[in-house]
């Protein structure tokens, strides 16, 4: 007679899953499927050493268990990519697609600083994540973009290290101040990160100039960020 699981050793193996997963993100998903996506997502990118820590889908499906749940409950295959979507969609994972000569897949990391200095690197062409490809960035329904599209967007190419910059901003920063930020920048035709970094360091040592009285004309906006008189504004590049 089959007597079940018989109990968690006292030491063994453990996924560290945070505090705030339960708070910020169990309540953003929907079906069991995503939940099941994320958890494995988690184990195997912590089993890992290398950086950068990622896994594909056929990765986490290549293990027998991970196969087993999600055939049983999670939708199977398409309910694991549909997982891995919506955990994307929401931010708790991250994602890129890679391209090589043999490789054309999408990679999947979990949300923390590290992982965002690892991507930040990769698409700068630093780091890896396979031999011989390169990586692209892969939209996915974004609840709103991410600084390094938006950086992408507006200014150019990311550097190691603008990267190493980009994720101490949106650590530091509201995720709608980030963006407000760029458009702001586009608006002023000042696309350069240096301006839009002042700008956000301005907004929170002295508060948004919407948010107190009298809002900046453009010429003040411009001598604010950039610094001197209007004759003399000096751009980064």
């Amino acid at each position: 007679m089959d007597e079940g699981f018989s109990g968690f050793p006292g030491i063994g193996k453990a996924t560290a899953i945070p505090n705030l997963f339960y708070t910020a993100v169990l309540p953003e998903l929907r079906e069991p499927g995503e939940l099941l996506a994320f958890l494995w997502a988690a184990r195997l990118v912590q089993e890992q050493r290398a950086e950068p820590r990622c896994v594909t889908a056929t990765e986490i499906w290549g293990q027998p268990a991970a196969q087993a749940s999600f055939e049983a409950m999670g939708g199977g295959f398409d309910g694991l990519e549909r997982g891995l979507a919506r955990c994307c969609e929401i931010r708790a994972l991250l994602a890129l697609r890679v391209t090589g000569r043999a490789t054309d897949e999408v990679v999947y990391f979990v949300n923390n600083p590290a992982s965002r200095r690892a991507i930040a690197r990769v698409r700068a062409g630093e780091l890896r994540v396979r031999p011989e490809t390169t990586a692209a960035p892969l939209v996915l329904r974004e609840q709103r973009p991410s600084i390094f599209r938006l950086y992408e967007e507006h200014i150019g190419t990311i550097t190691p290290m603008i990267g190493d910059r980009l994720v101490e901003a949106e650590d530091a920063y509201p995720s709608d101040w980030i963006e407000d930020a760029f458009r702001e920048a586009a608006e002023l035709n000042v696309r350069n990160w240096r301006y839009i970094e002042k700008m956000l360091k301005n907004w929170a040592e002295e508060g948004r100039p919407n948010e107190t009285p009298g809002p900046d004309s453009f010429e003040d906006q411009k001598r604010r960020y950039l610094g001197g008189p209007l004759g003399h504004v000096v751009r980064y590049r």
